[in-house]
């Protein structure tokens, strides 16, 4: 079969080996070990085997003992404010002279700076506590000690070559010389880890227990949020979430779902409603607002999420317009696209980088012009890592942090002539023209095999996420009667058939006009659950299409 393209120009490929086999068949091949489906809480790993947890858990007592004042200190995103929150709820629990430190995107920037250190010594504090960071800051945690301020490390990010031997535990999995047996948890998921070794020693068994599984769900959000694979642990605690979300311990949860609350719930629930709610809080106003959303009170909850309501609809609003000016003025550099602007928002620069970089599939930065320097976001598609360009060169960065697919970093606006000579020269010298963006269609289908004991099958296989996508099906050549925008914005695109389900395709209202001039149409989609006017549907939410 030769090569089909999207109306996106992305290639769509079909599973050869499993496009006829029935469901269920076809996702139980993704799992090694089909026991994987049924592992639960009493299988999680010994938070022990993080090298260093001893070291944390003894230091932690020592501060508590000595009544000593510790502060958390986060950077930004989800990951870290579900990491802030694990610990401050539990340490507050346990009695600990504790708070935390949110740092302001626009007035603060990126990394751990010494300003920090000077600030919590005038404050008197003895321990610092950092969640999903620090673990490239060597420099910074020997300042910290030489002011008499020890610091444990929790992280999850890439670890360098060195790392601290001033820092009193550095926890993260992926140290070179960490047994841990699994590599992919969150910074979210560290924590936790922190906070299942203290309560071990600080609860009784009963407690212990029941705290362990109440506090799950905000590991399992970091866990979503950071895009973690859902295998092994991530796995469970992102199962054991949806089981109990309904009735979850977090208030602020249950009001933010409340209008889903009869649907099957799946992972995605984070990144349709709670993860832009979570980010508007702090990428339109404080950091503080987020972390309070999750640590706050009923009392207060209603006013603290309507505001957040309408931070989100401004964030929406902001996050169109930027992104429109940038398809207008971005600059595609061969295998690099690089965008600048002084406009846009700090809290939304990342969004923009990640739209572009899966619009024309290329690594992408975008940077605001900020005084005398530049401060980046940078995303890439799968096939690509940011990390192994950007370590090449890092001569040129003020501080910085990445994964493989995203990092952020400043530079002096003096050495950005320089830098982007020798990152184009770098890039350019890399064959982009075989990576185009692959669909894998996972089986084709005919539209009366679609009912709700189909989503059955496929659910059992929940949660679906990085590792374990949700399915994608086929239907060659649609038979519909017309093709409509859905709602007054003219954002979305609805496909109108004889079938009783929705299809509906969200955000790509500009290929409506080549849609309605085609005369046959391939559908790629994945299949849910959805609940309007208090009536259980199915929807069809198309990923792709093919025109002819």
């Amino acid at each position: 079969m030769s090569d089909i393209f999207s109306i996106k120009w992305n290639l769509i490929k079909i599973n050869k080996e499993t496009c006829f086999l029935n469901i269920e068949d076809i996702l139980i091949k993704r799992f090694e070990d089909p026991k994987d489906l049924e592992k639960s809480l009493t299988d999680l790993y010994d938070p022990y085997l993080l090298k260093d947890m001893d070291k944390a858990v003894k230091r932690i007592q020592q501060a508590n003992k000595n009544k000593e004042r510790i502060i958390i200190f986060w950077d930004y995103d989800v990951d870290w404010v579900t990491s802030t929150s694990i610990l401050m709820h539990f340490f507050k629990k346990v009695g600990l002279n504790v708070s935390y430190r949110l740092p302001d995107r626009e007035k603060d920037g990126y990394g751990l700076k010494k300003d920090f250190i000077d600030e919590a010594y005038k404050l008197w504090v003895k321990l610092f506590i950092t969640v999903d960071c620090w673990t490239r800051d060597i420099e910074v945690i020997k300042y910290a000690k030489q002011k008499g301020i020890d610091v444990i490390i929790t992280d999850h990010h890439t670890v360098p070559d060195n790392i601290s031997n001033d820092a009193i535990a550095v926890i993260n999995p992926k140290r070179k010389d960490c047994n841990y047996p699994f590599k992919h948890l969150s910074g979210a998921w560290v924590a936790y880890k922190l906070m299942m070794a203290l309560a071990r020693e600080y609860l009784e068994k009963d407690s212990y227990e029941n705290y362990l599984r109440d506090s799950i769900d905000i590991a399992a959000i970091g866990t979503v949020a950071d895009c973690m694979i859902l295998t092994w642990e991530n796995r469970i605690i992102v199962r054991e979430w949806l089981k109990q979300l309904k009735n979850s311990r977090s208030k602020w949860i249950r009001k933010l779902i409340e209008d889903k609350i009869n649907t099957d719930l799946d992972a995605d629930i984070f990144g349709f409603t709670i993860w832009p709610k979570l980010n508007a809080a702090w990428r339109m106003a404080s950091p503080y607002k987020a972390v309070n959303l999750i640590l706050n009170n009923w009392d207060t909850l209603k006013n603290t999420i309507d505001e957040i309501e309408k931070l989100n609809e401004q964030r929406k609003i902001l996050t169109k317009d930027y992104f429109l000016d940038a398809v207008k003025n971005v600059k595609i550099e061969n295998n690099l696209i690089i965008y600048v602007s002084k406009n846009i928002k700090h809290g939304i620069i990342w969004i923009i980088a990640w739209r572009l970089a899966e619009e024309y599939n290329k690594p992408t930065i975008v940077f605001i012009d900020d005084s005398d320097r530049l401060v980046w976001s940078c995303r890439s598609p799968e096939f690509f890592s940011i990390i192994d360009l950007l370590e090449r060169h890092k001569k040129y960065f003020i501080t910085f942090g990445w994964h493989k697919g995203a990092a952020w970093l400043t530079i002096k606006k003096e050495n950005f002539v320089n830098f982007k000579r020798d990152i184009l020269k770098d890039i350019n010298k890399i064959s982009f023209k075989k990576h185009r963006k692959e669909i894998l269609v996972d089986k084709i289908v005919n539209l009366d095999e679609i009912w709700f004991k189909f989503l059955v099958k496929v659910n059992k296989f929940k949660p679906f996420g990085m590792w374990n996508p949700k399915p994608n099906f086929m239907v060659k050549n649609l038979d519909y009667t017309s093709v409509s925008y859905l709602w007054k914005t003219l954002d979305h695109i609805r496909f109108n058939t004889k079938h009783w389900f929705k299809i509906f395709w969200f955000g790509f209202w500009k290929y409506f006009r080549e849609i309605k001039n085609s005369h046959k149409v391939d559908l790629i989609f994945d299949i849910s659950e959805d609940y309007w006017m208090w009536k259980r549907n199915l929807m069809l939410r198309i990923i792709d299409l093919v025109i002819y």
